[in-house]
């Protein structure tokens, strides 16, 4: 999303730029989780739909335009949970229209106005908001069914007798090492080796 500004909190004591300076976690908490879960495996789009939100304008400012950044534009990306691939596969266009509004709903029940008031519009007057679904990322960058971890995340254990003694990311190379979310016991934000950080 392009916005014009940062949205202001509910919770008038924080800051916006306090407020999305890290990551902005909504619907994600323990019990909420195992429901969005239980639902997106029951084949349905969570009815609470757990996201995070990032705004990177605040970090590094240097993404935009010069004229945008004297304007007080911002840029915000947010990233949704629960929405396996094959909820997008029948029907990505419709089901990723409703996707957004349920993320955007999630959002705006701790502004104080809805975030679509904030975004930028383009010439020809569309909002400047971005979609993408499980079945986009796989077509346009070819991760299998949109997972950006690129598989399920494993645990930092060994499995099978042939694992012991070898962290999983070794290659027939010495100092030739699988790096990324697809390695062994890689996954996410953890730090093991042959993994990376985000």
């Amino acid at each position: 999303m392009l916005l014009r500004g940062l949205p202001k909190l509910k919770a008038k004591r924080y800051q916006p730029t306090e407020a999305f300076s890290g990551t902005f976690h909504s619907d994600e908490g323990y019990e909420q989780m195992n429901v969005s879960y239980d639902q997106a495996c029951d084949g349905r789009l969570p009815d609470k739909t757990p996201c995070e939100m990032y705004c990177h304008t605040l970090t590094d400012d240097s993404i935009l335009a010069p004229e945008l950044r004297e304007q007080g534009f911002h840029t915000m990306t947010l990233f949704g949970l629960d929405v396996p691939w094959s909820l997008f596969a029948r029907d990505n266009e419709s089901m990723r229209r409703v996707a957004e509004k349920r993320f955007m709903a999630s959002i705006n029940q701790w502004l104080e106005e809805p975030i679509e008031d904030y975004l930028a519009v383009t010439q020809d007057g569309r909002p400047c908001i971005e979609s993408k679904s499980p079945v986009d990322i796989e077509d346009e960058l070819g991760m299998y069914h949109g997972n950006i971890f690129h598989s399920a995340p494993t645990f930092p254990f060994t499995e099978r007798k042939e694992q012991v003694g070898k962290w999983g990311v070794e290659t027939e190379y010495d100092n030739v090492f699988l790096c990324g979310s697809s390695a062994l016991r890689g996954g996410a934000v953890r730090e093991f080796p042959g993994t990376t950080r985000r």
